[in-house]
């Protein structure tokens, strides 16, 4: 039953990493349905039609390089209406807030939510490694262990040097590690964590 429920997470994990190249893909074959269909409708050719009609059809040198032009001419035309519309995306990524415009409170919520994912992600790795895997995982979980004590204490101690620096570049959040375990769903679980669950998780306190 594990490991069906692990196979099943992978998969999960799968489509949420590679969702837009999945969305387009989606899209194209919803297109490609469609203009089948009308033609089905309106015309009656159904795909043995267009079997037929290729198969009647004689290549030749000249045949080829058409094809070969139309192919062409249709990347292109992708490429040029993904390139317009492109600049439109980063537009509105560029219009959102910067880290160092966000309130104190948001910098500390995401840099407790980012360390506490990163961690769940080694123990679930840790969980899901194979024997052969399980000490090379284990050692990588150790070091992640570390890593969390480490970023975890700079939320309660920091030095000169760090309370001279705006708290942004102290809790530091790497970006592009940040959205990929997003997209894994690590944060769906963290939605009432506390600074004082982190407080406790590295010094042991009970209050």
């Amino acid at each position: 039953m594990s490991r069906v429920n692990n196979t099943w997470r992978r998969i999960v994990r799968l489509f949420r990493r590679n969702y837009n190249s999945i969305g387009h893909a989606a899209l194209t074959i919803i297109l490609l349905v469609f203009v089948f269909d009308q033609a089905y409708v309106r015309h009656g050719c159904d795909l043995l039609w267009w079997r037929n009609l290729v198969l009647q059809e004689e290549i030749s040198a000249m045949s080829i390089m058409l094809n070969i032009a139309a192919v062409k001419m249709t990347i292109i035309s992708g490429l040029t209406l993904f390139s317009y519309f492109r600049p439109a995306a980063n537009n509105r990524r560029s219009q959102r807030p910067k880290t160092e415009d966000m309130p104190i409170s948001y910098v500390r919520r995401r840099y407790c939510r980012f360390i506490v994912m990163r961690l769940v992600a080694s123990v679930e790795a840790l969980g899901n490694s194979t024997e052969e895997e399980y000490i090379y995982r284990h050692m990588a979980f150790c070091d992640a262990v570390e890593v969390f004590r480490w970023d975890a204490r700079k939320l309660f101690e920091r030095n000169d040097l760090q309370l001279s620096l705006p708290l942004h570049q102290v809790l530091v959040v790497e970006d592009a590690v940040e959205e990929a375990l997003l997209q894994d769903g690590y944060a769906e679980k963290l939605k009432h964590l506390r600074e004082l669950d982190i407080y406790r998780m590295v010094y042991d306190t009970v209050f």
